[in-house]
């Protein structure tokens, strides 16, 4: 009687409500975390879009742009996924930052911030809500710990402060409000509470596909909670979950596939299984330790011939971890470390390249809410220090703030990493030097920015890295035909070819080169290749201006026109069609061309000055005196003469 008296005096006061357990004070433990939070990551906000992934989810998707229906039923159906992944609420939450703000990018960088500071307080909930319930007596400062190391961790910066991170943000989001919503409903048993979970699980399978993993974490409460798995209850509950994670698991494996995710790394079994140990032990040692950061972390250089030795050393934390979960789950009770430890393991299973998908082997982002697993082990096994142990509690928390605060700096500094294109791919540079598409991007940027001999300093460097590389030829194939070297371009875009025979920009670039040493007939074959596998505006504007300077001009016109069925907008179609149609003496059609361009482009000279010429041979049609002295006011001087002979004052 005495024992069952007990049981139910610790059953109540597990169920206490938030504000009664901490006596109050919850709120400013959690507003300090907020605040130091949001002071790591603050400098975000002046990031910039980088060339990451940020360009096709937001800066060139036209289904952001606005609320039509349109853009409303492609991002539902998943005609607007973007690489190989269908999450319609995450687009749906840049249509709303595109709404309000453009491409404006430090609204972007705002929202993920609070996003983060949202999930943040989740976790201080979460956390708080668990040690509640398996009794244990520092439940608000352990809270604390979690969320606050949720918070601040440097693994979690590429998540908040990249753009393109948003998705890992919202789905953690809806998950762990799933989860609350979840535990809500074990300790009330109120529908309510189990019809939220389901809903914050569908919204969290809709802003990233990696929420499959929740009807194996609500497991993992169940465990931690003492629950009876032989209960049919209990089993039915996670029906609704699971069906929904098979239907989502499907959905994202069909999209991955389409995208052509999944076929860009090619590995045998026994490579999978050396890539997952190395990604899981990786992902456990920069948890404790964040060194070597990187935005990207590719496979190992291959050019070496074999995987590196120390690969195969990570076999050792996979079976040492394996041991440990069997250990205290067959021979001790250990209910909280295998909760920990199995929350971590869920949520990156997926994500070791067990499977592969994308070109990296890790990812930081990935961490970012199977953290929150080791992290709650991490609170729980500090409260053990000072309970058991019996350690000095200012001691303990003390050595705690000083690893905080180490954590809070490198975190803070590692945002500036992300602030642009040039900052992320030195950094990856950087770390990895073997890595060519980092060269390569950083060779492009150098030469937007009119550095062309850094560019091509770059582009040697990418070659010498690896010869098999296309871009790289390519790149310096481009830069030498910019410095007129037209013969070394060709030979750049002969070896960019050899190595991606169906590189079309190659080709189209090579005709350039081509046409300017006087080789017509090779310019001509290189844009029919293209147009024989492709219809490209590039392709047939530029067959055009070939067949315009060999005199071909029905040729020309009909290459312009097609050019202008793919970009109504492209005003230099507009204008050498028109010049197609002047020479060719089709003149009042030059002139509704010239016209189209002027409307566009009101100080487009040239364009007055042949319809001038139009409206003249074409019998006086239009007020050709006008253009003419337009063309004459902005600098043409070839407008003088003409002027001057057919419009004397």
């Amino acid at each position: 009687m005495n024992n069952q008296k007990k049981e139910g005096k610790t059953k109540r006061n597990s169920s206490k409500p938030l504000t009664e357990d901490a006596g109050g004070s919850a709120k400013y433990y959690l507003a300090g975390i907020l605040a130091i939070t949001l002071i790591v990551f603050l400098p975000a906000i002046q990031n910039l879009f980088i060339t990451f992934d940020d360009m096709q989810y937001v800066v060139e998707n036209q289904f952001i742009t606005g609320f039509s229906s349109l853009n409303l039923r492609t991002i539902i159906s998943g005609d607007a996924n973007q690489l190989g992944n269908y999450h319609p609420v995450t687009l749906l939450s840049y249509l709303v930052n595109y709404s309000l703000s453009g491409l404006n990018p430090a609204p972007y960088h705002l929202t993920n911030i609070l996003f983060h500071l949202f999930n943040t307080l989740l976790v201080f909930q979460l956390s708080l809500l668990l040690f509640t319930r398996i009794g244990n007596d520092h439940r608000l400062i352990l809270s604390s710990v979690t969320a606050l190391l949720f918070g601040i961790h440097p693994l979690h910066v590429e998540s908040v402060a990249w753009v393109s991170g948003r998705k890992d943000l919202l789905y953690t989001c809806f998950y762990l409000l799933s989860l609350i919503s979840y535990l809500r409903y074990v300790d009330k048993k109120q529908i309510s509470g189990y019809l939220l979970a389901l809903l914050f699980f569908v919204l969290s399978l809709l802003s990233k596909g990696m929420a499959v993993t929740l009807p194996l974490a609500l497991i993992a409460l169940d465990y931690l909670l003492k629950r009876d798995f032989r209960d049919k209850k209990m089993i039915l509950e996670k029906v609704p979950f699971l069906l929904l994670s098979l239907l989502f698991g499907i959905i994202a494996v069909v999209v991955q596939h389409a995208q052509g995710a999944t076929a860009i790394v090619k590995c045998n079994l026994a490579e999978r299984l050396v890539f997952s140990s190395f990604g899981f032990t990786q992902y456990l040692i920069k948890l404790v330790i964040p060194y070597k950061l990187c935005g990207y972390y590719p496979y190992p250089d291959y050019l070496a011939g074999q995987i590196p030795w120390y690969y195969f050393l990570c076999f050792i934390p996979v079976l040492a971890t394996g041991f440990l979960l069997v250990y205290f789950s067959l021979v001790r009770s250990g209910r909280t470390l295998l909760f920990g430890c199995c929350f971590f393991i869920i949520n990156v299973m997926f994500v070791i390249q067990l499977f592969p998908v994308g070109s990296a082997v890790m990812a930081d982002r990935y961490t970012y809410l199977s953290s929150f697993g080791l992290f709650f082990l991490f609170a729980w096994a500090m409260g053990l220090l000072i309970k058991r142990f019996n350690l000095s509690k200012a001691l303990v928390f003390g050595m705690f703030l000083l690893y905080a605060a180490v954590l809070s700096v490198s975190a803070n500094q590692r945002c500036s990493v992300w602030k642009d294109s040039y900052s992320f791919w030195t950094d990856v540079m950087e770390k990895y030097p073997y890595f060519y598409p980092a060269i390569n991007n950083l060779a492009v940027f150098k030469d937007k920015d009119g550095k062309p001999e850094e560019a091509l300093e770059l582009s040697n460097k990418s070659i010498s890295v690896y010869k098999f590389n296309p871009e790289a030829w390519f790149h310096r194939g481009s830069l030498k035909g910019k410095n007129g070297q037209y013969q070394e371009a060709i030979a750049d875009f002969d070896q960019a070819i050899r190595y991606s025979p169906r590189y079309v920009k190659v080709y189209i670039n090579r005709a350039i080169a081509k046409a300017m040493v006087r080789d017509y007939r090779g310019a001509l074959s290189d844009l029919n290749w293209v147009l024989g596998v492709t219809r490209n505006e590039e392709a047939y504007f530029n067959r055009g201006i070939l067949n315009k300077e060999l005199k071909n001009y029905p040729q020309a016109i009909s290459d312009f026109q097609e050019a202008i069925n793919l970009d109504a907008s492209c005003l230099k179609c507009y204008y050498s069609l028109g010049l197609s149609n002047y020479f060719a003496g089709r003149f009042l059609d030059a002139m509704k061309s010239f016209s189209y361009c002027i409307d566009r482009d009101p100080a487009a000279g040239m364009a007055y000055y042949y319809r001038g010429l139009s409206g003249i041979n074409a019998g006086s049609a239009g007020n050709y005196c006008d253009d003419l002295q337009k063309a004459v006011s902005m600098g043409v001087k070839e407008a003088e003469p003409v002027l001057a002979q057919y419009c004397p004052q």
